[in-house]
């Protein structure tokens, strides 16, 4: 087999950076028989669900077309992100042959964490995580709906997987540190369960003089890495290669469809095709059907314009898979107040357009930007009064050191330029951000009386966060919210494979990363920073591995050993 050279044009390519919020335009709802815009999902889907008005992924799959080529792996992978390229590692690493096709002309990374419970780094800095509690605290989020026994293989797995490859990463002369200044906050694993938050964040960078190429992502790092080593070990990168349709013999994924700039050509796969396709972040027509709160969202333009389609999810429901029953857990951020230093987006006053407060401040972000979300126009301000240093400490004891220097002139300037609003009177305040004086002033003089007893009754903000809003100057900002990425995908087991509709795994199909259902469910918890990433690459290697060698990762044995 010709081998062929993982692209290097720019490595993560101007489509995997580029972004533009897409429009927040109307569309169909979710029943088969409403009309719906056509041409979502894969690139093959587009001429049923013109014929028929409704969403592709609910129509039969389109006549095959005609096949210029064939060729032959042990493992097909599709999607060339994090989940992805660990996987292709994984199983080349094993000795299996491997093509992975990419419909992008590159790599595509984002972001910046990576979560493991259990690394030998957290060990050497003294971080030790109860497994058990981090595993619930997850699946509670979830409300029960999401499946334990993958959240659990990822927490007990993650450690290990996560040495592995921070030894060939020290090897190649990257460095990997625990992330404490932009994420997990270091004494938040005190807090209320509720409010929780270990210190999981693995964050690959470069040393200081290091002659390797930077990348605008630190995930990058990782993904470049691990993707060298697969091509190192035999795997075929195809990118600019759209994958078009699962082929389904006897019950079992045997060969996928993809087309290029040659035509379209017939990949079989020995022992399976790993789905590794990413959520549905821009498909607004999935977004609307699934999840329409992140429709809310102020902006996504985090992904690769294009890469998140739900293209798993269209072919796979295709050949027979079903849907994850779990309701999408959205990875929304707040950003605008982070700007100002990693802490000063905690917790402040917030009350929508109608000067009411809401929602609990506590800067954890499913609380904060899903309660945003579901106010009167999408729309909700931060509020906090000239002693907004002292209260910064007070919040964050520890990581207000890193950016308290400065904090009134940073301020100042962010009210200059259009980013903060201020007013030297409360009523000043609030005729620059329209709200209603009356309503504020009774929201604010609530709020005040929390703080002065240090219990809030309506929403439960500890005290260290209560931070009351007295002395003028006082400041507004918009509170935020980013959609960074979108969850959603196809329903699976507890080893990853995918289930059809009576829940019966099908052969030879496996979903990993944002297009693996069932892993995430209503809220995303920050309680682990980088779980998503983390997921990727624990169950990248997990399955990429197990397919190798013709077996499971044997989702119910670990960490129930006696």
């Amino acid at each position: 087999m010709e081998e062929k050279t993982l692209s290097r044009r720019s490595f993560i390519t101007g489509a995997a950076l580029a972004g533009a919020s897409a429009a927040m335009v109307g569309l169909a709802g979710c029943s088969p028989a409403e009309s719906a815009p056509s041409g979502t999902g894969s690139s093959g889907g587009s001429g049923a669900a013109e014929s028929t008005g409704a969403h592709a992924w609910l129509q039969p799959a389109p006549a095959l077309p005609d096949i210029s080529s064939e060729e032959t792996y042990d493992v097909v992978v599709i999607g060339a992100g994090i989940a992805g390229c660990t996987a292709a590692q994984a199983a080349a690493e094993a000795g299996a042959s491997v093509l992975v096709v990419e419909k992008f002309e590159g790599i595509t990374a984002h972001g910046t964490d990576i979560g493991a419970v259990g690394s030998s780094l957290q060990k050497e800095e003294g971080v030790d995580i109860d497994k058990a509690l981090a595993t619930r605290l997850i699946y509670q989020w979830g409300q029960s709906e999401a499946n334990y026994f993958l959240i659990k293989q990822f927490v007990e797995r993650s450690g290990e997987i996560m040495d592995y490859y921070i030894d060939m990463a020290n090897e190649l002369g990257y460095e990997v540190i625990l992330n404490s200044e932009m994420t997990a906050r270091s004494d938040w694993d005190t807090l209320d369960d509720r409010f929780k938050q270990f210190r999981t964040a693995h964050k690959f960078t470069l040393p200081e003089g290091s002659s390797l190429p930077e990348q605008p992502w630190n995930v990058g790092y990782f993904i470049s890495m691990v993707a060298d080593n697969a091509q190192a070990n035999g795997a075929v990168f195809e990118f600019e290669t759209t994958a078009e349709q699962l082929i389904k013999e006897n019950g079992t994924v045997t060969a996928v469809v993809v087309s290029n700039a040659d035509g379209y050509k017939k990949i079989n796969a020995t022992k399976g095709v790993i789905l590794a396709t990413g959520g549905i972040t821009d498909n607004d027509e999935m977004k609307e059907c699934f999840c329409p709160m992140a429709l809310r969202a102020d902006k996504s333009d985090y992904f690769p314009v294009g890469g998140n389609m739900g293209d798993g999810i269209t072919m796979g429901k295709w050949i027979g898979a079903a849907l994850s029953p779990c309701y999408p857990a959205p990875i929304i951020h707040p950003v605008n107040l982070a700007v100002m230093g990693p802490g000063f987006d905690t917790c402040w006053l917030t009350v929508n357009r109608d000067g009411m407060r809401y929602c609990c401040e506590v800067g954890f972000e499913p609380i904060v930007t899903n309660a945003r979300m579901n106010t009167p126009g999408s729309v909700a301000w931060a509020i906090w009064d000239s002693h907004f240093v002292e209260h910064a400490q007070k919040q964050e004891p520890i990581k207000s050191a890193s950016f308290i220097d400065g904090l009134e002139e940073k301020v100042e300037q962010a009210v200059a330029d259009g980013a903060f609003f201020k007013g030297e009177t409360l009523q000043e305040l609030a005729d620059a951000i329209g709200v209603p004086y009356d309503a504020l002033q009774k929201t604010v003089d609530r709020y005040n009386s929390f703080c002065e007893t240090g219990e809030d009754i309506d929403f439960g903000v500890p005290e260290r966060f209560l931070s009351s809003v007295k002395d003028g100057p006082f400041y507004a900002s918009n509170v935020s919210a980013w959609l960074l990425a979108l969850p959603y995908g196809l329903r699976v087991d507890q080893n990853s494979q995918v289930l059809d509709e009576e829940d019966t795994p099908i052969g030879g199909l496996f979903a990993i990363g944002n297009v693996q259902g069932d892993f995430f469910a209503n809220s995303y918890p920050v309680t682990l920073p980088g779980t998503s990433h983390g997921r990727g690459m624990t169950y990248g290697r997990l399955v990429g591995q197990a397919l190798a060698k013709g077996t499971t990762i044997d989702g119910y044995a670990v960490g129930f050993e006696d």
